[in-house]
């Protein structure tokens, strides 16, 4: 599996928020490191593949999603992966927002009763009365 470009990233990152919406849980996990170019293939790594040398000059990103599906589900797991260049990270953080920003509000808010219920009952019972 190659990595997708940028416009079918968000357009499938987007369908992932909204297959999210009608279930009760989910999880979708984002994450993003740079992209390993070094002679060695290791992340971090200085021209001559030692790892404690500092890299100087701009490296790609990889971003990557997932639905976080167990092994359990795995073929029900969706992973998306796409990089970007360092000249095109500026507008890539501007529409990764957007697209969060509009996942986030298909979640319904999480019900506070019961905490509430649950710590008032708790600070009744650590209160005497006319002591």
């Amino acid at each position: 599996m190659g990595y997708l470009d940028n416009d079918e990233f968000f357009s499938r990152l987007a369908e992932l928020f909204h297959t999210q919406k009608g279930k009760d849980h989910g999880a979708i996990y984002l994450s993003q490191r740079r992209l390993a170019r070094g002679e060695k293939g290791v992340s971090g790594t200085g021209p001559d593949g030692n790892p404690d040398v500092e890299v100087l000059e701009p490296q790609p990103l990889i971003i990557r999603a997932t639905n976080g599906k167990s092994k359990k589900h795995r073929k029900d797991k969706i992973r998306l992966t796409t990089t970007v260049g360092p000249d095109a990270l500026e507008g890539f953080y501007a529409r990764y927002a957007e697209t969060c920003k509009a996942g986030m509000t298909l979640l319904k808010p999480r019900d506070k009763s019961k905490k509430k219920a649950k710590a008032k009952k708790k600070k009744a019972a650590t209160t005497t009365p006319g002591a």
